[in-house]
């Protein structure tokens, strides 16, 4: 359908790949330029008189050069991120946009292309529509979570194509006049509506009526895929994992998918590491691999370089892990430090009586005792062996005594961080094997350990706001997760010294760890370790988890029995009663106090701002009354024991 004053739409012998526009969009570019965009601009080329990339001004000199080798131009806005009027910048600068039979909008919020562009572009020449578009939405935008911070993203245009016939009809100038001075992530479906309204029906490659969704590329893309659609969403991975969940989006096997069709998927895991919260990427991806105990992928024609870095205060545990270390497919140069000297010599002596083949050499070092503990010497007292270069793999682990757990958490923590980094030969084998497999990976250790210890949904642990700190002094930028990061609680991980590279940028000194005032940043160790993951997502690498068969047992049937008994009071789906519960607020230590600040939350939000901070006062007394009375008890338990050891 169409006006009466608009020109013939060309015929499909005039659409061909020495009359098209191609407009490509930058969502950003402050410090780097991913590879996948320089993938799909050299994919993109061959199908375009003219290639066009817009960037935001902030783009560093050395990454706009990257891009002239598969660009015609490069055009700077005025913007921190994209902004869909810049399209209209590059349409109207043009001197004669007439010569173009079709000007092609789009952008960065693409992988591809997964197949090649030509065929589509050649069936679509034949539509007669004066814009069409790749897949439609018929859906609207997906919901928004910005109490979990996923507000809706504003990316690039996925591709919407613009005939000669609409800059002709006047509708092009017509939109941009009268657009809203504010559309942000809905204004690709606000450009297709407006020709829409003014009789121009767009065309899609991929109408949402053929698919059983009526938002196929975010609810069916391997559909898509399949049938030859060019590229896959990056918005997909945007989204908050327990909506996904909702609709059973696993975005594992879509990755999985790609990589079956033959996308690089280097390309894609630095893209998402560096721009999605990382724990939403682990989730959305499925990122936790369950290995066997026989060795099945690793390559030991090229062994890879590895340096063992242990801490140890407790001597007890110390041959079961030396024992383990064994456990790794290639020799290896162990690193010991401990902060007592008679101990240092007793590990000098185990050491030099042992029988393994695979230790290279071992280097015992005595470090002063600080509350850093293993953190701390590990980038301080092991910073020249993260920096020398010469290591593929450091494998981070320890043995000290945490006496603030009963001895059955104690025992199961460490068997839980053992068990899951040294098992077995081939287990071990199995691990390295996955960084043999994806130059992109940066860290592997066990998940958040759920038993014994109450970290789920507070771990953080108070120190969010010293880690955000720490992250812009260094320069980390990817995006925080609200509820708990992806980190190696319990301090054990194997991974690439260059992925840890932003945490040492700055030169550590062991005076920098504990609580006393004055110091940089509170709880320096704990802060470090919880910026692991995201340090490695800073330069492009992702994190992984690894679990044996019998720890995913384990841990699953008991994670399942608490979140059935966790949603039992509440209705509806998982991402609603996250959301209820999340409204409610942080109950505390429970109590009256509590329990009337979520009623009120719930129900009176207006009054609920006045009285938030009166809550919070009360809260804090309980809590201040709680610790003193407990610390009354454990003071006059700690004196009656005094005593009856006098009395014997």
């Amino acid at each position: 359908m169409k006006s009466d004053d608009v020109t013939a739409a060309p015929s499909a012998d005039a659409v061909t790949n020495g009359s098209r526009l191609i407009v490509y969009a930058l969502s950003r570019a402050d410090r780097r330029i991913d590879d996948f965009v320089l993938h799909a601009l050299s994919a993109l080329r061959p199908h375009g008189e003219r290639v066009v990339v817009i960037v935001p001004d902030d783009a560093q000199v050395s990454e706009l050069e990257r891009l002239r080798s598969v660009s015609d131009d490069i055009l700077s806005v005025a913007a921190t991120g994209f902004d869909a009027a810049s399209y209209a910048l590059v349409v109207d600068a043009e001197d004669d946009i007439s010569r173009y039979d079709e000007v092609v909008l789009t952008g960065d919020a693409w992988f591809g292309p997964v197949s090649p562009f030509g065929p589509v572009l050649e069936r679509m020449a034949g539509e007669s529509s004066v814009v069409w578009a790749m897949v439609e939405n018929a859906a609207g935008l997906p919901e928004a979570f910005p109490h979990a911070e996923f507000s809706r993203p504003v990316l690039p245009w996925a591709w919407i194509a613009v005939r000669r016939a609409a800059f002709a009809s006047g509708e092009w100038k017509r939109y941009w006049s009268e657009r809203a001075t504010d559309l942000g992530p809905g204004e690709e479906t606000a450009f297709l509506r407006h020709f829409e309204q003014a009789g121009y029906e767009p065309s899609f490659a991929f109408p949402a009526a053929s698919y059983p969704s009526a938002d196929p590329a975010l609810l069916t893309p391997s559909l898509l895929l399949d049938e030859g659609c060019p590229f896959l969403l990056r918005a997909l991975f945007l989204q908050y994992p327990p909506f996904l969940d909702r609709f059973a989006v696993i975005g594992r096997e879509i990755l999985q998918h790609l990589d079956e069709l033959g996308f690089p998927m280097a390309l894609v895991w630095q893209n998402l590491a560096r721009n999605v919260q990382p724990k939403a990427l682990y989730a959305i991806g499925g990122m936790v691999e369950v290995l066997p105990d026989i060795d099945i992928t690793y390559d030991h024609s090229a062994p890879l370089r590895i340096a063992a870095i242990v801490h140890v205060s407790d001597l007890v545990s110390v041959p079961d892990l030396f024992s383990r270390l064994g456990h790794l497919p290639s020799p290896y140069h162990l690193f010991v430090t401990t902060t007592d000297g008679k101990r240092a010599a007793r590990l000098q002596r185990l050491l030099e009586g042992r029988d393994d083949p695979h230790l290279l050499s071992f280097d015992v070092r005595v470090t002063p005792a600080n509350r850093g503990r293993d953190m701390s010497d590990f980038f301080v007292g092991c910073r020249d062996v993260l920096l020398s270069g010469d290591f593929d793999l450091v494998v981070k682990v320890h043995a000290r005594r945490t006496r603030a757990k009963t001895v059955n958490v104690r025992r199961y923590f460490r068997r839980y961080q053992y068990d899951n980094l040294l098992n077995s030969p081939g287990y071990v084998a199995n691990l390295v094997a996955l960084f043999q497999k994806e130059p992109g990976l940066g860290v592997v250790f066990p998940p958040m350990m759920h038993i014994g210890h109450s970290t789920m949904g507070h771990a953080w642990g108070g120190l969010r706001e010293t880690a955000e700190e720490l992250a812009r002094d260094l320069g980390i930028a990817v995006p925080f997760d609200a509820v708990s990061p992806l980190a190696p609680f319990g301090g054990m991980w194997i991974g690439r010294p260059e992925a840890l590279l932003p945490l040492m940028g700055r030169r550590w000194m062991f005076r920098d760890y504990g609580k006393r005032t004055g110091q940089p940043y509170r709880n320096l160790a704990r802060v470090q370790e919880r910026l692991i993951a995201y340090a490695a997502a800073d330069l492009g690498y992702h994190t992984r988890t690894v679990l044996t068969r019998e720890h995913a047992s384990i841990s699953h049937t008991i994670l399942e029995s608490k979140i059935d008994n966790l949603f039992s009071t509440t209705r509806g789906w998982p991402v609603e009663q996250i959301a209820l519960m999340q409204r409610a607020g942080d109950v505390g230590h429970l109590g009256i106090v509590a329990l009337a600040r979520m009623y009120i939350r719930l129900n009176h939000r207006r009054l609920a701002r006045m009285t938030m901070p009166l809550f919070e006062l009360a809260l804090r007394t309980v809590v201040v009354m709680k610790y003193v009375r407990r610390g009354g008890r454990i003071l006059t338990s700690v004196m009656r024991g005094r005593s009856l050891e006098g009395g014997r």
